[in-house]
């Protein structure tokens, strides 16, 4: 009987040291107090308080740089949707993109709708640990982004003033999901930016410098702190064919809390025209400073309103 009762004994220290050792992989161990270790929990303040709301510690759709405008509003309705993936050290983000634009009044006023509906990612230990994600959905890859409204108004056309000028007033509707894995950030935010176009070659084959600068400003619903500022810029060119467009840019924000909110990224952008109505588009991305990731765009846009 002792015998038997040894041999359990060992059966048991076996199997303890087993689960002991691959649960962590098995992500089990994430649990509250994996949570509290890590953030260095005081025991009252809300799991939120922790999480850094700034382009370097969440998903690449969170906080992203605005476009670059050209300095004229698209003068049609028309809808688009395009597969983007972003590349990062233990990040591998993948999602859609839907983007709705109709023109109010021709050459006076446009709005824009942009949303991420679905966004899979798969993270690293590592990646969670410096997020600090909450323990409750250490192990959800997929999420659901914020809905941006935009409004967009023709100040100067280059027909009379040399030099295209547009207005653009951004707004972001609080509605994405996953804020506990550190992959959206829930809270509203807008920008203002002016753009300008101005040809450089106008013939055949059209050449423009195109430039924008604004103010980027964000909620990070901290304590201390309500929201993050930041000054707005970009700077590229536009070759233009008869059916195509070539354009790279380079464009950026840089927030003052300095806490990893300065991304910064160089873009090409693509396009082909493949009838009045339908249009193929893409791009590729190289993120500097606090943006961390490398993408590529690809999507494809219809014209409702297009006419020969």
């Amino acid at each position: 009987m002792a015998w038997k009762s040894d041999q359990l004994n060992w059966k048991a220290f076996l199997l303890s040291g087993f689960f002991s050792f691959t649960l962590p992989f098995l992500g089990f161990a994430q649990d509250h107090y994996w949570w509290a270790n890590n953030v260095g929990w005081d025991g009252q303040r809300f799991w939120g308080d922790y999480i850094i709301r700034a382009p370097r510690f969440l998903g690449p759709n969170a906080l992203p740089i605005p476009r670059l405008g050209n300095g004229r509003i698209p003068n049609e309705r028309s809808f688009a949707f395009s597969g983007n993936s972003h590349f990062a050290t233990g990040d591998l983000t993948h999602n859609l993109a839907l983007t709705g634009t109709y023109n109010l009044v021709p050459d006076v006023i446009s709005f824009e709708l942009y949303w991420v509906p679905v966004e899979h990612f798969t993270l690293s230990h590592d990646i969670k640990t410096e997020r600090k994600t909450f323990h409750v959905f250490y192990n959800r890859r997929w999420a659901s982004g914020d809905v941006y409204l935009h409004t967009l108004i023709q100040i100067l056309k280059a027909e009379k003033h040399l030099q295209d000028w547009a207005w653009q007033i951004g707004y972001r509707h609080p509605s994405s999901t996953m804020v506990r894995q550190a992959r959206f950030t829930d809270a509203a935010g807008y920008y203002l930016d002016v753009s300008f176009g101005k040809k450089l070659i106008d013939g055949s084959l059209k050449l423009s410098l195109n430039g924008m600068g604004g103010i980027f400003v964000w909620q990070i619903n901290q304590n201390a702190q309500n929201q993050n500022d930041a000054p707005l810029f970009g700077l590229g060119l536009n070759l233009e064919g008869k059916k195509w467009a070539l354009s790279p840019v380079f464009r950026g924000y840089t927030g003052y809390l300095n806490n990893g909110d300065r991304p910064l990224a160089l873009r090409l952008n693509g396009q082909i025209d493949l009838s009045y109505k339908w249009q193929l588009f893409g791009g590729v991305q190289k993120g500097f400073g606090d943006l961390l990731y490398n993408s590529v765009e690809l999507g494809s846009k219809i014209r409702i309103n297009a006419a020969p």
